[in-house]
């Protein structure tokens, strides 16, 4: 519950500041991006000693971006890729938090983008599960989209997530995650 505070409240700061004028209508200055959508990923278990034993799962896709547009065409910003999945009754995250940027093809609306993150990946079940371990390893990500008006766009992706000490615990070793997204950048 704390943390979808959390999540509520800087939505609502954001909302709020842009109001105040805090974004100026330009890639060219501070950014705040957050998008919503599905994701579809395949697990590897195979460190659990059956070397064909995978998974899929699908569910709740999650981004946000923070950072600054170096120029109309190319940001750079700290990002926070989510998925959100059920297995076996539990409800996992699994993402990204790294360093992202994005070229822009048009300095303004109506372009189509390459996106592009790297980071320490994760994968955790909620707090509700009762464990409170989490495995960390790499990952990064790779994007395509096209903002068909300002400040909104439809974005594909492919995330490739590899988790340290995975051994002997219910984590995948491995993901593969292609997800579909809507995003709004605030700028």
């Amino acid at each position: 519950m704390c943390r979808q505070l959390k999540i509520v409240s800087l939505i609502l700061l954001f909302l709020g500041s842009a109001s105040a004028q805090a974004f100026n209508n330009q890639r060219e200055a501070f950014i705040v991006g957050l998008g919503i959508g599905y994701h579809g990923t395949d697990l590897d278990f195979s460190h659990t000693g059956n070397p064909t034993e995978t998974a899929s799962a699908a569910g709740l896709a999650t981004s946000v971006r923070i950072g600054f547009g170096l120029s109309n065409q190319f940001t750079l910003y700290y990002l926070s890729e989510n998925n959100w999945y059920n297995r076996g009754g539990d409800t996992w995250s699994l993402g990204l938090n790294g360093i992202g940027a994005s070229y822009y093809f048009s300095p303004r609306a109506r372009s189509a983008y390459l996106h592009y993150g790297y980071g320490y990946s994760y994968s955790s079940q909620s707090r509700d599960s009762g464990t409170d371990s989490s495995k960390f390893g790499n990952a990064y990500i790779l994007g395509a989209g096209y903002e068909f008006m300002p400040h909104v766009s439809l974005e594909a992706s492919y995330l490739r997530a590899n988790l340290k000490d995975a051994i002997d615990s219910p984590y995948p070793a491995r993901t593969t995650s292609w997800r579909l997204m809507l995003n709004y950048l605030f700028y």
